[in-house]
């Protein structure tokens, strides 16, 4: 059977906040439990986000790869702000970097969170949602593509790697509030002629 991507709908909002859950290695998660109500958990804060009509998370910026009717991974992208703006104040101090880093490439498609489920995995689930996000950018006129990727994440550089993507930055990324060893985050870029 043939792997098809298709846009996200509402239905698709669990697999989505897992997406978020797999490639952040369940530190975006960890955020939302911080915002949570004392009658909501992470995730439910996250599912949230995920079905609103607006905003970065929001399922309308995502795309799913099924086959046969399978999820078996998704990606939430859209084209950043032409201007850079500032960072936000309520923006955690870890995730300072992430945005800094997003600031310089304005106008570009990014991919914000992209993942295949464990099923999903091998099976040319990245390489298809990889193929999509491109075909978004060339349909905006984006110049380019963009993502941010832990240094230690040598897997996802490899697969980015092999997809064009080039390291065109770094900062510090200091993740031990969240039991992470601190590391870097990495600016790749794929350039778009």
């Amino acid at each position: 059977m043939t792997l098809k991507i298709r846009n996200a709908t509402l239905d698709d909002a669990p697999l989505l906040v897992r997406v978020v859950d797999m490639a952040s290695d369940g530190v975006v998660p960890t955020l939302w439990a911080e915002m949570a109500t004392p009658d909501m958990d992470g995730i439910d804060v996250g599912h949230a986000m995920v079905t609103a009509e607006d905003g970065e998370f929001s399922y309308r910026n995502g795309f799913i790869a099924e086959r046969g009717g399978v999820a078996l991974g998704g990606l939430i992208g859209y084209v950043l702000p032409t201007t850079p703006q500032p960072v936000a104040p309520d923006v955690p101090e870890a995730f300072v970097c992430v945005e800094e880093l997003a600031q310089l490439v304005p106008g570009h498609w990014y991919i914000n969170f992209m993942a295949s489920i464990p099923e999903g995995r091998r099976q040319g689930v990245g390489a298809a949602l990889l193929n999509k996000a491109e075909e978004q950018a060339r349909e905006g006129s984006c110049p380019g593509l963009a993502l941010i990727v832990a240094a230690t994440n040598e897997k996802a550089i490899s697969v980015y790697q092999r997809a064009g993507y080039a390291e065109r930055a770094r900062r510090p990324f200091d993740l031990s509030d969240f039991g992470e060893a601190p590391t870097e985050a990495v600016l790749m870029v794929k350039d778009l002629d």
